[in-house]
């Protein structure tokens, strides 16, 4: 199952899996969590992702599977 978690690092945002490790990186937050979005459609289901912003702060959000266009 995936565990999602976006991380600032060194200027950016990395989407990473408990188990794949890192997903890509983005500029901002919010293009971490749309691309958490992609990958939460494989489950249809809305899943929750923690985040820690810079300042080493951890929050949980709750993704919604992105629809496809």
């Amino acid at each position: 199952m995936f565990d999602f978690t976006v991380r600032a690092r060194s200027g950016h945002w990395v989407l990473q899996d408990a188990e794949a490790g890192d997903l890509g990186a983005y500029e901002t937050r919010d293009e971490a969590l749309a691309a958490a979005s992609d990958w939460v459609r494989l489950i249809d289901m809305p899943w929750p992702v923690l985040v820690c912003d810079d300042e080493g702060e951890w929050a949980q959000t709750l993704v919604e599977p992105s629809r496809p266009h």
